[in-house]
């Protein structure tokens, strides 16, 4: 009897963001185009279904079926190192699409590989202001504001196992985005949640064109229009968030000191932030320098 062929890989595209940055919104938009390209497609998609399309590599089912154990009596360094595992089995063995959500930072973890290179096509990557992600998460957790702030500042952070989900090293908010967004890479766009407020089927036309999915104008502005009311209905109707409702000067302030050099190349370090803070530009990128790692991308054995 002849070895059984390997399946073949259908390469992964990864929507990847930081916590509360948008990735859900995109993910949505990618799974309606999906279904509005197929001939007699429904005029009401029910989203509820999305993780069984397009699923978040950390959930418990995934690393049970890729290693075929139980992912609760699995240690750290034995997750780190299924998640190539993981990802291999989405791309090979997988019935929904070929596109994981994740918010683990691009590098690696305990030496093994966060993403699976030799599995992955591109990804797109939403960059949000973290003040903005600073407040929504205070509001959204109920946590004090310096709570969220010192976790968003923690360098190599890694988010506890949950009841259907493993650990995930999403490194510090600064960590995070630098890992994909400092060397620019044609296979991975960045989006700027900011400019998918404003014009979200400008920004949705560039997705599909990346990901050279066979989307119409009118299928992006449909997408679109029933997330916005998803959105609209679940009270997360898309607008800016201001930040100084939530935040004060103080707390403003720190978050601008752990973050001001990211902040700075994606256009997040304003006048207005700044004055809000009681900072000066020069005096916040200073400050900045000892909260930036030298190595973005990776998490090591024990956190700093």
């Amino acid at each position: 009897m002849s070895d059984a062929q390997p399946k073949p890989i259908r390469p992964l595209y990864f929507v990847a963001s930081y916590p509360r940055s948008g990735s859900n919104w995109v993910r949505s938009v990618i799974y309606l185009l999906a279904v509005l390209a197929q001939p007699g497609a429904p005029k009401k998609i029910d989203l509820r279904n999305i993780d069984n399309v397009i699923p978040w590599d950390i959930h418990h089912t995934l690393y049970n079926k890729a290693t075929g154990r139980d992912p609760e009596k699995m240690g750290e360094v034995e997750i780190a190192a299924a998640r190539a595992e993981v990802h291999h089995l989405l791309a090979t063995d997988f019935p929904g699409l070929p596109v994981v959500r994740t918010h683990a930072l691009r590098g690696t973890f305990h030496g093994h590989p966060t993403i699976n290179s030799k599995v992955t096509r591109g990804a797109v990557y939403i960059v949000r202001n973290p003040l903005d992600v600073a407040a929504e998460l205070t509001v959204e957790t109920g946590a004090k504001p310096l709570q969220i702030i010192q976790a968003m500042m923690t360098r190599n952070r890694r988010i506890k196992p949950a009841e259907r989900t493993v650990i995930e090293p999403q490194g510090s908010w600064t960590q995070n985005v630098a890992s994909w967004t400092l060397s620019k890479q044609k296979e991975i766009l960045v989006l700027k949640y900011e400019d998918i407020v404003k014009n979200p089927r400008h920004q949705f036309r560039k997705l599909a064109d990346h990901m050279r999915l066979p989307a119409t104008d009118d299928a992006i502005k449909t997408a679109s229009e029933m997330v916005q009311a998803q959105r609209k209905g679940e009270g997360r109707p898309g607008r800016d968030l201001d930040y100084r409702k939530t935040l004060q000067p103080i707390h403003a302030r720190a978050v601008i000191e752990g973050h001001a050099i990211e902040m700075d190349r994606h256009g997040y370090l304003t006048d207005r932030a700044l004055e809000y803070a009681g900072l000066d530009r020069a005096t916040a990128l200073r400050i900045a320098e000892r909260y930036t790692p030298l190595r973005v991308g990776d998490v090591p054995a024990q956190s700093n």
